[in-house]
């Protein structure tokens, strides 16, 4: 995962929202900025299901169908002498599908990124593993944790510790650096577009 360019991404993203919604006198956009975070978080959980155990779906939401493709017209192939599949990269089988859980993460993705910016972190000087607990139950909740110590105490190693574990959870999720990168890069195009029409 190249770490300079999505920080780049969202420093322009920060820079053109400073700029729609600038900061208040007093205000610690930091302390909003963790806030968001455990709401993206909450949403990521959500889209998880696993720790639901009262339900009977605890499956993961990482496929979900929203609409016919226009492109194949719902074939999911282009006709023709020799049929061609759908160059469409969310189209399955005709349908427009979506990741909730891969859109969710790439929400957290964003907020922590324009957290180390906040801080001034330096990406050139770091290689994430990707720390992982036991389950994945105990990486949310070791994450959570790391957030709350970074809020009590907005050191970089706290930083780092909340990043580390954050790289982890997607992994043991089952997400490809490509895939979350693909994933924050349409967000961010989103998020930018949002800008501009008023969100």
């Amino acid at each position: 995962m190249n770490l300079s360019k999505l920080f780049e991404l969202q420093r322009k993203l920060d820079d053109n929202i400073e700029k729609k919604h600038p900061r208040q006198p007093g205000e610690d956009r930091l302390a909003k900025k963790i806030l968001a975070l455990y709401s993206e978080l909450g949403e990521l959980l959500n889209e998880w299901r696993e720790f639901k155990y009262w339900s009977y779906d605890q499956e993961p939401r990482t496929l979900v169908e929203y609409e016919v493709c226009k492109y194949c017209n719902g074939l999911g192939f282009l006709e023709g002498e020799i049929p061609s599949p759908c160059p469409v990269p969310n189209c399955v089988d005709g349908e427009l599908t979506k990741n909730p859980l891969l859109e969710e993460f790439a929400d957290c993705l964003h907020f922590i990124l324009s957290i180390g910016l906040d801080i001034g972190f330096d990406p050139e000087d770091w290689e994430f593993e990707g720390e992982q607990y036991h389950d994945l139950t105990e990486q949310f909740i070791a994450l959570n944790k790391a957030i709350i110590e970074f809020y009590e105490k907005p050191y970089e190693m706290h930083y780092v510790e909340i990043f580390d574990l954050f790289i982890g959870l997607g992994k043991m999720i089952g997400f490809t650096c490509e895939q979350i990168e693909e994933a924050y890069m349409k967000k961010n195009s989103e998020n930018h577009r949002r800008q501009v029409n008023g969100y």
